[in-house]
């Protein structure tokens, strides 16, 4: 019998319970995400826009978006990735042999799916560009006995869930995969 190194990566979407934030920030991401969410929306119709910009465009567009509130939300979502690194890590690495992040992004700084025509527009908005969820891509690798690919991105992802579950508030397992 042999043992196998098994990857698996994993996409997850997580995200911060309200008490992390008010335990250790001033600045609420709820208001900051709603701030911004308002003043994006107020540009995207005044411009004629067709979408929804991601936050970094406005650093390049001054008077777009008050700079306090673009350097808020930055902190926040610094904060909310370093707190989600640090609890993925204490509490998934008596689980794996080894965790290698890939990626840890906030979606505030992503693109926004959400289109201004769309129904609850302004709801989807201020979800999207509150920065308290987090997108990472992990590579979780694990000792086994076989090196049954197919199965194993079903169980890192099975597992992955199962420990941080009680940790934020959401959780999502977008994608999994063998490595």
């Amino acid at each position: 019998m042999s043992i196998h190194l098994n990857k698996a990566v994993l996409t997850l979407l997580v995200q911060l319970p309200e008490h992390v934030f008010t335990r250790h920030l001033s600045a609420s991401p709820v208001v900051v995400g709603t701030a911004l969410a308002e003043q994006i929306g107020q540009y995207v119709q005044a411009e004629h826009l067709g979408y929804y910009p991601a936050l970094d465009y406005f650093k390049d567009h001054t008077g777009a978006v008050e700079q306090d509130l673009l350097e808020a939300a930055d902190h926040i979502a610094w904060f909310s990735c370093s707190q989600v690194r640090g609890e993925i890590e204490r509490k998934l690495r008596p689980i794996f042999a080894s965790l290698k992040f890939q990626s840890i992004q906030s979606q505030a700084f992503t693109m926004p799916t959400v289109r201004p025509q769309q129904p609850n527009a302004q709801q989807e908005l201020i979800r999207h560009y509150t920065p308290d969820r987090v997108k990472l891509v992990l590579e979780a690798s694990s000792f086994q006995k076989s090196a049954q690919q197919d199965s194993i991105a079903k169980w890192a992802s099975h597992l992955a869930y199962r420990w941080l579950k009680e940790s934020f508030e959401s959780i999502e397992v977008t994608s999994a995969q063998a490595g």
